[in-house]
């Protein structure tokens, strides 16, 4: 599918501190309607801070310059002093042992995510169609330990799908999954997406996983965004110091080879 140019997200020099520690500096991002975008990075790079701010978590980091508009609706950040909800954004945390109670069934959670998400309005055969094409079952009387991570993952991201996003923000999605799990989880994830025009955003310290999925990487380090453009032209031409190291490491890639969401569609 096309990607729109026109953007869902565009963010702007946003900045936020811990107590009188700055721990974002200056963050510019964009997201094209429809598109893949990954955000690469080691640990304490910033990624989780850089999220919450985007969900509209203001604790423990809080935002203190910089705006953001989001599907239309922009956000001062010199302004925002609270926890505020983002319509129109949905978000899949990297463990599902922290989207589920284990006490409870997953069709009684299941139920409980579509009335919260959509109300009292949804409808089963909308929901049926959504779990068949992540390639689930609907959810029956099994406690979220019957099922494997893989099937638990792509529940929650079901459940997030559930209130038709125009974002899907996926922390860390392949850390707590087996690699072969992981990669069939996203594959069914991105595909859906394509076809139903949602834009995805991944965080992750995995540079694979952004080789194989978006089309648009940003590579962040010590709190700021180092590098934002086309994942190929990242990888191949890297033009900062992070971005160098990060790109002569073949490892993550068989052969040194390079395969980037647009090139495998030619």
């Amino acid at each position: 599918m096309p990607i729109n140019c026109n953007p869902i997200l565009t963010l702007k020099n946003l900045s936020a501190r811990i107590g009188r520690q700055t721990i974002l500096h200056s963050v510019d991002l964009e997201i094209a309607d429809g598109e893949c975008v990954a955000i690469v990075g080691g640990s304490g790079a910033g990624k989780s801070t850089l999220l919450r701010c985007l969900l509209g978590v203001t604790r423990p980091a809080q935002p203190y310059a910089g705006h953001m508009i989001f599907d239309g609706v922009e956000t001062d950040f010199t302004q925002t002093t609270k926890t505020t909800k983002r319509p129109g954004l949905a978000y899949v945390p990297q463990n599902p042992d922290h989207g589920f109670d284990p006490l409870k069934r997953l069709a009684w959670q299941w139920r409980q995510g579509a009335r919260v998400v959509v109300g009292t309005s949804h409808e089963a055969a909308d929901e049926d169609k959504l779990v068949q094409d992540l390639g689930l079952r609907t959810p029956d009387r099994a406690f979220p330990y019957e099922w494997s991570r893989g099937m638990q993952q792509r529940l929650l991201v079901a459940m997030a799908l559930l209130g038709r996003p125009r974002l899907l923000v996926l922390d860390e999605p392949t850390s707590a999954l087996d690699p072969i799990i992981a990669a069939q989880v996203l594959e069914t994830v991105t595909t859906y997406a394509k076809s139903n025009g949602v834009a995805i955003l991944i965080v992750t310290h995995d540079l694979a996983l952004a080789v194989r999925h978006a089309s648009r990487t940003a590579i962040m380090s010590g709190g700021k965004i180092h590098e934002f453009g086309e994942t190929r032209q990242l990888i191949e031409d890297p033009q900062t110091p992070y971005g160098q190291l990060l790109a002569a490491n073949r490892l993550w890639c068989p052969q040194g080879d390079f395969i980037a969401p647009s090139m495998a569609a030619e």
